[in-house]
């Protein structure tokens, strides 16, 4: 077996080019297509539109349906984000634009739940969507983007998706240390490694992601084979060092890829962001994590702050909680005995109405 491939293609997101694109990147990574029920998992993380850059765009996605129907596949894409209390999956597809781009082709992950074993040592079963296991190829489209919990999100952290139901606030529970949290993340991509990742990397998140609104231009859409690569090289791009990224180490240590670039066959224009900012969160990962875990525990009771003026009282925030640490009335009051920092709230609020507290962040770096 030769070295892991990453393609990395200059991309916008016009139609037609982008489906140039695509072709492109089957003939680069030829798969056995004619007949082949194949899924595609973007990254669909509420109620934004392509245009926000917190989503896999949907023409992106509409792009490689569109060039593996040519080849044959009989494609669907879906995804299940953990979204609940703010309406049915019907919906979010329609304020994504996932609907209208991809019609029938378009499902809900959740729709076909499957309870399975997984080996990991934090739990011994856990419940999937159906779906996932049962196709043929799955190629994973992640958004290029920043994450307060894993540092990355990418096609690791993509996987997250494949759970449905309570699971993910389950797994917050499960694994609340940092960097328990990202072992997790592999055991869950093990469970369905992808075919192929196709990296939306268009527009790209930084600072304290998943649903920030920092959003930087970068017209790229970076592919591979191997998720791992995929991901080191994004993570290379953004300024780290990909064996600081705890569910890169982990992954690459079970030999599920290099994060070692010189291991990665790189085709394209690989170079490192100027100014791009990491989340607040990494310093967690550290040496003196646990003297600053201490500070930050003694802190939590101001670890997020809501603006009042976007907060709508829709209760996604209370009814996401693993932890059962919020309320809403007029507003989300947290429970600090109780939170666990998982950010669970932070990342799912559709409003963008909580945010990490300024000391917190101070404190951290």
């Amino acid at each position: 077996m030769g070295k892991a491939k990453v393609l990395i293609l200059e991309a916008d997101y016009d139609p037609t080019r982008l489906l140039r694109c695509m072709r492109q990147v089957l003939d680069a990574f030829p798969l056995e297509l004619e007949g082949k029920r194949v899924l595609l998992k973007p990254n669909v993380l509420g109620p934004w539109p392509g245009e926000s850059g917190i989503i896999t765009h949907p023409l992106v996605v509409r792009s490689l349906a569109e060039a593996l129907g040519e080849r044959g596949a009989l494609v669907q894409a879906g995804d299940n984000p953990g979204v609940r209390g703010y309406g049915r999956m019907g919906r979010l597809a329609e304020a994504t634009g996932m609907l209208e781009a991809l019609g029938d082709d378009w499902i809900n992950l959740a729709s076909q739940p499957r309870k399975v074993p997984i080996r990991s040592r934090f739990l011994e079963e856990i419940t999937v969507g159906g779906q996932v296991l049962d196709c043929d190829l799955l190629i994973s489209m992640p958004k290029f983007k920043t994450h307060v919990s894993t540092l990355i999100t990418g096609a690791v952290k993509n996987s997250f998706g494949f759970l449905v139901g309570g699971e993910k606030a389950r797994m917050h529970a499960l694994a609340p240390r940092f960097r328990d949290f990202g072992e997790l993340m592999v055991d869950i991509y093990q469970l369905r490694v992808p075919d192929l990742v196709v990296m939306d990397a268009v527009t790209a998140m930084q600072g304290n992601g998943p649903s920030c609104e920092d959003i930087r231009s970068l017209g790229l859409l970076i592919v591979s084979d191997n998720g791992i690569a995929a991901d080191a090289v994004m993570a290379e791009m953004m300024g780290f060092r990909p064996e600081d990224i705890p569910l890169l180490k982990v992954a690459a240590e079970r030999g599920l890829g290099p994060i070692d670039l010189a291991e990665i066959d790189i085709e394209g224009p690989l170079r490192r962001i100027e100014g791009f900012k990491p989340p607040s969160t990494l310093p967690r990962s550290s040496f003196t994590a646990p003297f600053q875990g201490l500070a930050f525990r003694l802190i939590a009771r101001r670890a997020f702050k809501v603006d009042r003026g976007r907060c709508t009282a829709c209760r996604t925030c209370e009814r996401s909680c693993p932890a059962g640490a919020i309320k809403v009335e007029n507003a989300p009051a947290f429970d600090s005995s109780r939170c666990m920092l998982c950010y669970c709230c932070y990342e799912l609020c559709p409003e963008h109405a909580i945010d990490i507290n300024r000391l917190v962040r101070f404190i951290q770096r």
